[in-house]
């Protein structure tokens, strides 16, 4: 197989193809894939770099992004909530706000901004350098044996990183409820537990394992295409951060309305 995008003659044609080469590209990764775990081929060595490689990126960052965003929400709601008297609801709309959205687009962001970046910049350095030539002339397959470890490796990170951040901005707004607002800890987990369901955080995992799982395929077509040497290696970076971002706002909300659908709300039968 041969890396290479035929050249588009306009933007819509341009971006007709690049859809087309990398709906297709997916569903080739994706059978790889399989292939390679039915057929125990997959490289565990190159799984496991990769796993924490994309760990040691994005943890940090995460994690970095989730606490103020749990402190705003705690700051913004609180404030609203205490007006109205309804101050000891604060764990209810953390229930709903950081375990059901929140926790589950930060990791996407990061999937998609940092390790989907350093993917992108790995497998284009290697295609600009011919190495990726050089292993199909040796017989490589470069879907098992580069793509498929990515993939694993997203979606592992991603489920980690989604706990890590649940878990984060839920005890970011718990100190503020106590130690700013100074409210009784007992409403807060009260209101935590009735509101906060174990399906919330199920759908969260299946969220982040998608987005990781998107973002990566995005990463890796823009890289396995990228040409033009280094600064053609910069435009797929910034290509594939973009894509990914669009592509997982729009599945967040197709997954969102299903969810609503299929589960109904607290109080609903």
């Amino acid at each position: 197989m041969t890396y290479e995008l035929p050249a588009a003659k306009g933007p819509v044609r341009d971006v007709a193809l690049q859809g087309g080469y990398l709906i297709g590209f997916s569903v080739q990764a994706l059978f790889g894939l399989f292939t390679a775990i039915l057929r125990r081929r997959l490289s565990l060595h190159e799984t496991v770099t990769q796993t924490l490689f994309i760990g040691r990126v994005s943890t940090g960052p995460s994690l970095l992004l989730m606490i103020p965003i749990g402190v705003f929400i705690a700051v913004s709601v609180g404030e609203l909530a205490g007006r109205i008297g309804a101050g000891g609801y604060s764990g209810a709309v953390v229930a709903f706000i950081i375990v059901g959205q929140a926790a589950a687009l930060v990791c996407a962001l990061m999937m998609a901004g940092v390790a989907g970046s350093a993917i992108c910049t790995d497998l284009g350095s290697r295609k600009i350098r011919e190495e990726i030539d050089a292993m199909e002339v040796m017989g490589i397959d470069v879907i098992e044996r580069l793509v498929a470890p990515r993939l694993v490796a997203a979606v592992i990170v991603s489920l980690a990183l989604c706990s890590m951040v649940t878990f984060g901005g839920v005890i970011a707004c718990y100190l503020y409820h106590i130690y700013v607002q100074h409210l009784p800890a007992g409403t807060f987990m009260a209101t935590f537990s009735q509101y906060g369901r174990s399906s919330d955080f199920v759908m969260a995992l299946v969220k982040a394992a998608i987005f990781g799982l998107a973002s990566t395929l995005v990463a890796t077509f823009k890289g396995l295409h990228a040409k033009g040497g280094p600064r053609g290696v910069a435009d797929a970076v910034n290509e594939a951060v973009v894509i990914a971002f669009a592509l997982v706002f729009i599945v967040n909300t197709v997954l969102s309305a299903l969810y609503t659908v299929i589960v109904p709300a607290v109080g609903e039968f």
